[in-house]
């Protein structure tokens, strides 16, 4: 199973200050999870969980510790792969697919592997190197 975390900073829904946590992203059962976990000093602690593609704040998070990768692959069975994991229109995918999908490397070695499967061959790259 592929995870990936970050530190993250937020603000407290009950005092209002800062505080601190982790950001991950992880794939359980063929399909994309995440998580948030914050604690703050005044004792209040949240825990968010979600399937599917992570909350913006989280991907981020990750994407700026971790960097970014693409998806080298070719094929419907791309589309098939992104529409999947992500649960895409066919336009979404298309555009997504167009370029080579670029995302957090969870994400990324999740459509490598659901596109093998299929029988094509599929590489991921560091894409901000």
């Amino acid at each position: 199973m592929e995870r990936q975390a970050a530190r993250f900073e937020g603000t407290c829904g009950t005092c209002g200050a800062a505080c601190t946590g982790w950001a991950e992203q992880f794939v359980e059962k063929d399909g994309l999870r995440w998580a948030l976990d914050l604690e703050c000093t005044c004792g209040t602690a949240s825990c968010d969980r979600g399937r599917g593609t992570a909350q913006a704040a989280v991907r981020e998070e990750i994407l700026a510790r971790h960097g970014t990768y693409r998806l080298q692959a070719e094929g419907a069975v791309v589309l098939k792969a992104i529409r999947s994991a992500f649960g895409l229109s066919i336009a979404e995918a298309q555009r997504a697919a167009r370029a080579g999908y670029s995302g957090t490397l969870v994400e990324v070695r999740l459509l490598a592997e659901l596109v093998r499967r299929a029988g094509v061959p599929a590489a991921l790259d560091r894409d901000d190197q």
